[in-house]
């Protein structure tokens, strides 16, 4: 896979950082991970390299395991580092089922950003197939035949990979490349995602029925890991365009038309006890800018309040447990919506302050801007 907008923040397993972005275990990668596990060890490798003890083959089934998914990250990885090089934020990768995914924060602003992106990905698989091959070579003969065989494999499964990759369909980095293609022939980004989108489809339903096809044949398994496979880019391929159609919706809104205006202030040295008895259950609301003397010094939010313990909330006060005011929870007037919901995604807010100078004229929230367009859907039905 090559890329998806980060517009919500994943569940799973936080790993270590590289470059700065946040490597992630989905729950779901343990699936194929196991699958991967027990296919190599109890199938594969035995059936290429007999006679050897159950211990040897499962050694060499997580070897050659660990390495595959490490593929799959350096994969990721050539995304990312490519979108860093044009500015783009890289907020994490993660690894789950069906392979893994780099969340951008936004898209590329022109189709050669784009087509590098998702070149590179096939590029660095078919590399590091170059790699283990390489190795192979040179160390034939010198390393045990079992581990020249896992080599051969970490080879295959990587040309395998920038191959499957390669196939022109929306989300998989051949629809990436044809888009950029399509984009840069017409001009419309809209149109291009739109074909991408059709072409991903269409692989899908592809996949889908070569899995009804092999289950027929008896290979229940890898029949339906096709079908998974197929609904999972499906679901992908009109959830890519469907999320470009929002966004330019969110694009054609400034902040100042949805923002609130008459915004509810509470002051910095107030209890906690009381921000909750009279604010949160008074109002209703998820949080609220503190402010003194019509100065804005931060923003409270639930989350912050209930990460206090409750014996300590009449001594703990809201200035101690605000987030500060800055340029990450702020944003200008005209700023759209798009510019909005990115910036509340990265910073994980609900909510912003809508400033101009020193000055706050409103706040955007989350839950304001959804409703905003649940309206517009609505209207434009």
């Amino acid at each position: 896979m090559a890329a998806e907008n980060a517009s919500v923040r994943q569940s799973g397993l936080k790993l270590f950082r590289i470059a700065g972005i946040q490597i992630r275990l989905d729950y779901s990668w343990l699936i194929i991970f196991v699958l991967v596990l027990w296919s190599l060890s109890a199938g594969y490798f035995p059936r290429h390299y007999p006679d050897q003890s159950t211990s040897t083959y499962w050694i060499a089934g997580l070897v050659a395991t660990v390495l595959f998914f490490a593929s799959i990250l350096i994969h990721e990885l050539s995304h990312s580092l490519m979108a860093m090089r044009y500015g783009i934020k890289i907020p994490e990768i993660t690894l789950f089922v069906f392979g893994g995914m780099a969340h951008i924060s936004e898209d590329p602003k022109t189709p050669k950003i784009e087509f590098n992106m998702a070149v590179v990905g096939p590029l660095a698989s078919f590399l590091l197939a170059g790699l283990f091959w390489g190795i192979k070579v040179v160390f034939e003969g010198i390393i045990p035949s079992l581990g020249v065989i896992v080599l051969e494999y970490l080879a295959w499964i990587n040309v395998a990979l920038g191959v499957f990759n390669l196939f022109p369909g929306f989300p998989l980095d051949g629809g990436r490349v044809f888009r950029a293609f399509w984009w840069w022939k017409t001009g419309s980004l809209r149109r291009a995602t739109r074909l991408a989108s059709d072409m991903g489809k269409g692989l899908a339903l592809t996949l889908i029925i070569l899995g009804g096809l092999q289950i027929f044949a008896g290979a229940l398994l890898g029949g339906l890991w096709f079908i998974f496979i197929g609904m999972f880019l499906r679901g992908m391929a009109e959830g890519g365009y469907q999320e470009l159609i929002l966004k330019q919706s969110l694009e054609a809104v400034e902040a100042r038309e949805i923002m609130v205006r008459d915004v509810v202030t509470l002051p910095p040295g107030l209890p906690l006890s009381r921000v909750i008895t009279d604010y949160f259950l008074r109002y209703g609301y998820r949080g609220f800018p503190v402010a003194q003397e019509k100065r804005v010094l931060g923003v409270i939010s639930l989350a912050e309040v209930k990460s206090v313990p409750e014996e300590e909330r009449d001594s703990k006060k809201a200035e101690d447990v605000m987030r500060p005011r800055s340029e990450k929870i702020e944003i200008a007037p005209e700023a759209s919506l798009s510019d909005a919901l990115q910036k509340m995604t990265q910073e994980e807010m609900g909510r912003l302050l809508v400033m101009e100078k020193d000055q706050m004229l409103g706040m955007i929230t989350k839950t304001g801007l959804l409703r905003h367009l649940e309206l517009k859907h609505a209207l434009t039905k």
